[in-house]
């Protein structure tokens, strides 16, 4: 028998053409911010770790907001009485939120990698400064080249394709639903993570070679006049010659990026689809 809330309720749930009464739909709010609550919190170009958490709860509500109408859409009516199988749903929620919010980090973590890589091979890694994302520290070219990339994965839409991806994982994967599919799972964040080392071979390839072919010439400088002092020469040289191969290789960076965010892009796609193959 309806209660005082549930007609209280019915109006602004014909408006927002939810079928389900207000119990079961704060169950089905609740799914969906389990989801996104995760997404959002690991998500780079969402502000991860410097965004406030009032206001990524306020971003995991509203998501929310605008999903529960096609979960109603989809869920039977009236839900199955849950109980404790509901926490079990709001963690399995939480894993798919998970994983992909890890997924998103890949490409930028790799851009940090490559740039903390760098800065070791030109003997620079003594400044380090605070990445405000992840609130960790990183050399001066791991923060740069992290920064960069999430001005250009917003620049070119990503995070359009990306928001469209994870509402489109529920789809995929059903909230309730605890049919997942985890044997592939494994082998695709592996081959994922492998991944990410070379996309960080192709962004630091330029300067990389640069000092490579650097130290081979100091090393054939050394070896045929030994008084010079090559390694208090090195210290400046490889510092500002990779400073300037950086700069160079921005232009190189905006042709390939495309290329870079299509395959982050495969990476998550192939992710969401093996939790139900299906």
């Amino acid at each position: 028998m309806p209660t005082n809330l549930d007609v209280f309720f019915r109006p602004f749930a014909e408006m927002l053409s939810i079928r389900h009464g207000l119990s079961d739909t704060v169950q089905l709010f609740g799914l969906a911010i389990a989801r996104w609550a995760p997404v959002i919190s690991i998500c780079p170009f969402l502000g991860g770790r410097l965004v406030p958490t009032p206001v990524k709860m306020g971003l995991s509500v509203l998501f929310a907001f605008w999903l529960t109408p096609w979960l109603s859409a989809q869920a039977p009516l009236p839900l199955p009485t849950m109980g404790v199988g509901w926490w079990l749903f709001m963690m399995k929620e939480a894993f798919v939120g998970f994983v992909i919010g890890f997924t998103s980090g890949l490409l930028f973590w790799g851009a940090e990698m490559g740039g903390r890589f760098l800065d070791n091979t030109r003997g620079t890694t003594s400044a380090n400064v605070m990445i405000p994302q992840i609130r960790v520290q990183s050399s001066l070219l791991g923060d740069f080249y992290y920064q960069f990339f999430v001005v250009l994965y917003v620049f070119l839409g990503g995070h359009h394709w990306f928001l469209s991806a994870v509402f489109d994982s529920y789809r995929v994967v059903p909230p309730l639903e605890m049919d997942l599919h985890l044997g592939a799972l494994g082998n695709n964040l592996v081959t994922a993570s492998a991944g990410m080392f070379g996309l960080m071979l192709k962004i630091i390839a330029p300067a990389l070679i640069v000092l490579m072919l650097l130290d081979i010439l100091l090393g054939v400088a050394n070896r045929m006049a030994p008084q010079l002092d090559v390694f208090f020469i090195s210290l400046s040289l490889k510092a500002t010659l990779g400073a300037l191969v950086v700069g160079l290789s921005l232009f190189y960076l905006s042709d390939i990026t495309p290329a870079l965010i299509q395959t982050h892009h495969g990476w998550l796609e192939r992710v969401i689809q093996q939790f139900h193959p299906g």
